[in-house]
C-alpha cells in the first residue's frame, strides 16, 4: 500500500501558484497601495525632449543585454521640472513624463536599475530637496509608478 504524500506535482502547482501570487502583487496590489505615482506626481510630457539638458541616464538590462534606456532632462520651460524619457535601444522614444518643479532635479542612481523579480525594473532616484525613491517600469516598458522611501 503506497502512502499519499506531498508530491512533487503538489510542490510544482505550489510553485507556480507562488510565482502567479507575485505577479499579481506586483502587477495589481503594489500599484494600487500608492496613490498615483506620489509622492513625485509625473504628468505625460508632449513636447520634444531631445534639446532638453541631459542630466543622467541607466541602461534597462535583463540577462545582460540592454532593453531600454531611461534618461532624466531638464525642463526649464514653462512647466519646469525633471523629464524622464524611456528609449528603446535603436533610440526611439517610448514615452516621456514630467516630475514636479518643488522637487528640484531628479537624478537616476548609477547602476541602480535591477530587474524586479515580479516582473520589470527598479531605478533608484535621487530628487535634489527629498529624499530616494524608486521607480517602477513594466517588462514592456510601461511606466509603473514612484516609490519614495521614507
Amino acid at each position: 500500500m503506497r502512502r499519499k504524500g506531498f508530491g512533487t506535482n503538489n510542490i510544482n502547482l505550489l510553485l507556480v501558484g507562488l510565482l502567479i501570487v507575485g505577479w499579481v502583487a506586483a502587477y495589481v496590489v503594489m500599484p494600487s497601495d500608492f496613490d498615483g505615482d506620489g509622492p513625485f506626481y509625473t504628468e505625460a510630457f508632449e513636447f520634444d525632449s531631445e534639446g532638453l539638458p541631459f542630466i543622467s541616464k541607466v541602461d534597462l538590462k535583463f540577462l545582460g543585454m540592454t532593453v531600454f534606456v531611461l534618461e532624466t532632462r531638464e525642463n526649464m520651460g514653462p512647466a519646469p521640472g525633471t523629464v524622464f524619457v524611456l528609449k528603446s535601444t535603436s533610440g526611439k522614444i517610448r514615452w516621456t513624463r514630467v516630475g514636479p518643479a518643488d522637487i528640484g532635479r531628479i537624478r537616476l542612481e548609477d547602476h541602480s536599475a535591477r530587474w524586479f523579480l515580479p516582473g520589470g525594473w527598479v531605478v533608484e532616484i535621487k530628487p535634489e530637496y527629498t529624499g530616494f525613491g524608486e521607480l517602477y517600469i513594466s517588462p514592456l516598458g510601461n511606466f509603473r509608478y514612484f516609490y519614495h522611501r521614507w
